[in-house]
């Protein structure tokens, strides 16, 4: 059967032919580029009034930098090799198999690397690159690390990234995934030996793999061929959509004389193991979309063993273990992720049918890979006492939480409080109070805010007091707040299925903020102590957590629990309805008793109840005190700065991030980027500003703080830094940073409002002194690269291995 090149289009009125004026109703002439040689022949059609058919006026455009996929291709290059002993981190061409093998990574039966090629005609796009899988084995990080300039700067490591400012997962997601949003296609170029056809290079395109209208349609692939083709010399360029998702296998069956060359290859596969190990974990069965689902409402932990019928583009939470059942290859970000964090990790053909009689059990997973094979895994039952001491043995262990001091009632001005240990603050008001607490004593009164604690004695007296149904029982019971906790805590269902700890968190915070009362003494106690405090009922307050699990040196516990505004005046009037007294624009009333409910309940908040189990700490050792200081209604700017740089271990400049009004400083909405600059410090005193990034809602040329402003909060964080009272034990001073938020206030002042230390473990630790070489055996030298990079988890050195091979001998850690 011959296939039709070029169609005609005829119309056809209903009724018998159309007239001559009616022939070219409808009719579209559009015909795709094409290139000859270096000769792009572009088309223009025109349908004839006589016949209804298309005819086409030939263009032929020189083409000096080449032509392909039926575009004339640019001329600038984007890899520059910058001596990198692993090479350069991309390259325009692959021009022959020796330059594929500096790319790819992988074993003697496949190896691959990754692509990037622009979806659309703009000249700022990046042109056709090939990634360097050696060096950036996640795609991520080999755009922000190898080109700043247009995805934005993230911390680059040894094969690795953090914090990209600006490519976040969600937005990488859009660069390259869905039609609407696209601006590039991206994929993986794999080498496999099929016993017929000899040596195949199939190449694969990332979509959406959860929306099956995003697969790649045939002429889509095609343009993506061409592309790759004129730039791709080695061997047989094959369309392999397997390496990709299993229903863009199934989608290109249904083609018919594809115009390139497509490779579904021989899948006898049933097992294979990425990343061997051992894992306990309840069995948990999703669909892609239910998983994205779960992840999304944070319902997976490091007790589920995940396993889904595709592979998602990437796993965030901790999990025990990932099944999937769809193959993955050297560099998925599934693999990569679940690799450095020595999490089992592997493919099971049609896995939510295989494991089904294991869904919702506690099991035992030992996936094996010995050398040579594809490997295998056994699922065993497994005991809760089992599973608890493996992951006791395999995750932080902090302990209980700091003791809190029940006798203590004051409701105490944080300066009265100054002069006390740090550990007897921490007992009677929380992290977040002490610190700021022995602060407020180093700062100059204008920097100081007015604030007070509201100590752990009444949180106690809360939950002692206040009784809860607890309706798992049979017959359902009444019992404290306190013991409900301690219930749950002690539920082995509860600390092992996501959904259900969920489930029953949401109801304890429901019922702790509509059923459960307030002493009416605490709270006329807090409206006096407001007042004297602040000069008024009608002031707005902040009341912000001060737990005995946040902002100490091992838990940092940033953005587990609530705060909010209150209006004492909104309880001591006599109605609940609104707007606040303090506030007219606030709609609902801000009353004391609902900011100690909201604070209080979000001791068990869903991501509060997970990381204190992640890092041992028992539920019921956690408790709330609250820092009530003052509000800034009419704050000119806000920002976060630390005395150093938490982003650049080795880089001593203090890191200052701010913001327009209120506006938040911290997130992702690409609205609301804040301004950053970084000082650097002599002898207490700002010798050097760099503005790095303006704020987004500043005007063009605009600044938030000026450099007046940014000297004088540079010289108030170095003061700080030398006389803030802090124990830093086991680690030394230098590796902890001070990481503070301010406001500066419409007359321009600068009010510290709360500090907390940040361990860095790898502070000026600097990784040049790689172990020496030795012989691996006769003709092998085991060697390093001499630039290492430090371990965060540990502060230790890591060095790449270098395997050199000597022909002459090895003898005394060096080749003959």
């Amino acid at each position: 059967m011959r296939r039709l090149l070029f169609g005609i289009a005829i119309g056809l009125a209903a009724g018998g032919c159309a007239g001559s004026e009616e022939r070219c109703r409808g009719v579209v002439c559009e015909k795709p580029a094409e290139c000859q040689g270096d000769t792009l022949v572009a088309y223009d059609g025109v349908c004839q009034a006589s016949t209804g058919a298309c005819e086409f006026l030939e263009r032929r455009l020189p083409c000096p930098h080449g032509c392909a996929a039926g575009r004339c291709l640019s001329g600038e290059r984007a890899c520059r090799d910058d001596g990198h002993p692993d090479g350069p981190p991309c390259r325009d061409a692959i021009e022959n198999e020796a330059q594929f093998e500096g790319l790819a990574v992988g074993n003697d039966l496949t190896k691959g690397t990754k692509f990037m090629m622009p979806a659309k005609d703009d000249p700022a796009l990046l042109p056709l690159v090939f990634q360097n899988s050696r060096r950036y084995p996640l795609h991520l990080c080999f755009l922000c690390c190898a080109f700043p300039e247009k995805f934005g700067a993230c911390n680059c490591e040894s094969k690795q990234c953090r914090d990209p400012e600006s490519l976040t997962p969600q937005k990488y997601m859009d660069l390259i995934m869905k039609r609407s949003k696209r601006s590039y296609f991206a994929g993986a170029i794999q080498r496999v030996q099929d016993a017929e056809l000899g040596r195949i290079y199939g190449f694969s395109v990332w979509t959406d793999s959860a929306d099956r209208a995003e697969l790649l349609e045939m002429n889509e692939v095609k343009g993506i061929y061409d592309y790759l083709h004129a730039f791709f010399v080695p061997e047989t360029l094959a369309y392999m959509p397997a390496l990709s998702d299993p229903d863009a296998v199934a989608k290109a069956r249904t083609w018919t004389h594809p115009p390139f060359p497509v490779y579904l290859g021989k899948d006898d596969v049933r097992v294979e193991v990425y990343n061997p190990g051992t894992a306990y974990g309840v069995v948990r069965l999703f669909s892609l979309l239910e998983f994205e689902e779960a992840a999304e409402r944070g319902e997976l932990s490091f007790r589920d063993l995940v396993v889904l019928d595709k592979v998602p583009f990437d796993i965030e939470a901790v999990v025990a273990g990932v099944v999937t059942g769809a193959r993955q290859w050297e560099l998925s970000h599934v693999n990569v992720r679940m690799s450095r964090r020595g999490t089992p990790n592997l493919f099971v053909e049609d896995p939510l049918a295989a494991l089904a009689a294991w869904e919702g059990k506690l099991v035992r997973l030992e996936a094996e890979k010995p050398a040579g094979s594809l490997g295998s895994y056994r699922l065993a039952s497994a005991a809760i006492e089992e599973a608890e001491a493996f992951w006791a043995a395999h995750r932080p262990n902090l302990g209980a939480a700091p003791a809190v001091e029940r006798a203590y009632r004051e409701l105490p001005a944080l300066l009265d409080i100054a002069a006390q240990p740090e550990a007897m603050l921490t007992s009677r008001v929380g992290g977040k109070a002490g610190n700021l607490a022995r602060l407020l004593p180093l700062l100059p009164e204008a920097n100081r805010v007015r604030a007070f604690a509201i100590p752990f004695s009444y949180f106690e007296d809360f939950v002692e007091q206040n009784r809860i149904r607890d309706e798992r029982m049979s017959p359902p019971e009444e019992v404290t707040l306190r013991e409900y906790v301690r219930r749950l805590a002690a539920d082995p269902r509860f600390s092992s299925d996501a959904a259900y700890r969920g489930a029953l968190l949401r109801d304890l915070r429901s019922r702790m903020q509509n059923q459960c009362a307030v002493d009416p003494a605490l709270v006329a106690a807090l409206a006096g102590r407001i007042r004297e405090v602040f000069g008024s009922t009608t002031a707005r307050v902040r009341f912000r957590s001060s737990s005995n699990v946040e902002d100490a040196l091992e838990f940092s516990g940033a953005g587990l629990y609530s705060s909010t505004t209150v209006c004492a005046n909104d309880s001591q009037d006599d109605d609940r309805s609104g707007p606040s007294r303090c506030d007219a624009s606030q709609e609902e009333e801000r009353t004391i008793e609902r900011g100690l409910l909201l604070v209080w309940a979000s001791l068990y908040s869903d991501r509060g109840v997970a990381e204190r189990d992640w890092y041992q700490i028992p539920q019921d050792t956690a408790s709330m005190a609250i820092l009530v200081s003052e509000a800034f209604p009419d704050e000119r700017a806000n920002g976060v700065a630390f005395t150093g740089n938490p982003q650049d271990s080795l880089d001593g400049r203090y890191l200052v991030n701010a913001q327009m009004g209120d506006e938040a400083v911290v997130g992702n909405d690409p609205l609301l980027i804040p301004e950053r600059d970084y000082l650097t410090i002599q002898d207490g005193r700002v010798t050097k500003i760099e503005r790095d990034r303006a704020s987004s809602l500043a005007p063009p040329g605009g600044r938030v703080l000026s450099d007046e402003e940014l000297a004088a909060l540079g010289e108030l964080l170095a003061a700080i830094d030398r006389a803030y009272p802090i124990d830093t034990a086991p680690y030394p001073r230098e590796r902890v940073l001070l990481d503070l938020e301010f406001k500066l206030t419409r007359e321009g002042t600068i009010r510290i409002k709360q500090i907390r230390p940040f361990l860095d473990k790898c502070r000026m630790v600097r990784c040049d002194a790689p172990p020496e070489p030795v012989c691996r055996d006769e003709n092998t030298l085991l060697d390093h690269y001499p630039a290492g990079s430090c371990d965060p988890m540990s502060g230790e050195c890591r060095y790449t291995e270098r395997v050199v091979d000597c022909p002459a001998g090895c003898a005394d850690g060096a080749c003959r």
